[in-house]
């Protein structure tokens, strides 16, 4: 069986990602996509083989051959396309961060449970080999006890009209790459975080630019976690333990083909593992088509999204 999907939002990741993901993946296709610019739909539905082209997120949403949805869209539309894909009973794959806030996050999750529609936030990175593999040397104790964990993501933002560089869009860099960060803390540590420390940020024309915090995940383990949009390229995951330090570096946006590294310091010795090119984007889609054919249950319920939003509630109400 084959799972018939709906991509409202024809963006770069929509293009350069996901849509590619999809149409390789053995039991999911893309049926259909909707673009608010004409040109920019009709320009996937040529390049991906795609059968439908809507012009109105709406009428995407109205046609019944389509099961799934994949949101594409700017922050702020998370909330409301998501609610309303599942009142037309579609299964919801929704780009992170999940929401604005925790609040709307609640109402999506309720929404979908009491429609009966599935809810994921977009975590794509999770899926990757390689952050698998982090993920159960630090759950199996190969680092010894956790003490600490380090996520950065930052790049220079210099795009004027982009939806990040505006408030009500969901712009700034906390909500946009932060959540990255936060996420790959919690999930990580396992847990969630029991005190909040903003240490500093830097705001202009009222976005957030750079901001950093210390996450305290119980009396010995804490996350320094650090975005921007004003600081060099930059990605990493470091997690130290009692008995070694591991460093995962460019660890959000991998592409299907870069090969990946883990780098694993104990006292003077370094190991260097490295993983062969897989696709986290692909591999994510057939997980949500398998939960949606009823042949798995989500390794990553909305929840999880949920409470990474709480996370970067706290710290935007605090952060100046």
């Amino acid at each position: 069986m084959v799972c018939n999907w709906g991509v409202l939002g024809a963006g770069f990741i929509a293009n350069r990602a996901m849509i590619p993901a999809i149409q390789r993946s053995s039991q999911a296709r893309v049926l259909a996509v909707a673009s608010g610019d004409a040109r920019r739909g009709q320009d996937a539905a040529r390049r991906y083989s795609i059968e439908r082209v809507y012009n109105d997120y709406g009428a995407l949403l109205d046609d019944p051959d389509v099961q799934v949805v994949y949101i594409a869209l700017p922050n702020h539309l998370h909330y409301e396309w998501a609610i309303r894909a599942a009142h037309a009973g579609k299964h919801v794959l929704c780009e992170k961060p999940l929401a604005l806030n925790a609040v709307e996050s609640d109402e999506m999750i309720s929404t979908c449970h009491s429609l009966k529609v599935l809810l994921m936030e977009a975590v794509m990175y999770r899926f990757h080999p390689r952050m698998q593999a982090l993920k159960h040397m630090v759950a199996g104790g190969e680092a010894g006890e956790l003490r600490f964990i380090h996520s950065a993501f930052s790049f220079p933002f210099d795009a004027p009209g982009n939806y990040r560089a505006f408030p009500q869009f969901g712009g700034g860099a906390l909500l946009d790459i932060g959540s990255y960060c936060v996420n790959a803390a919690r999930w990580l540590s396992g847990s969630e975080p029991t005190a909040i420390h903003p240490l500093f940020s830097y705001s202009h024309e009222a976005i957030d630019l750079s901001a950093s915090a210390i996450l305290e995940f119980g009396p010995h383990v804490s996350a320094h976690v650090q975005c921007s949009f004003a600081a060099a390229e930059h990605q990493v995951i470091e997690v130290v333990g009692s008995e070694a330090a591991i460093t995962a570096p460019l660890a959000f946006t991998v592409w299907s083909d870069d090969t990946t590294t883990l780098l694993i310091q104990r006292g003077g010795v370094f190991e260097r593992r490295e993983f062969a090119p897989a696709d986290p984007y692909q591999l994510m889609i057939e997980h949500f088509t398998d939960c949606v054919l009823g042949k798995a249950s989500l390794l990553y319920p909305p929840e999880d999204g949920r409470n990474t939003l709480r996370v970067l509630d706290m710290l935007r109400a605090r952060v100046v």
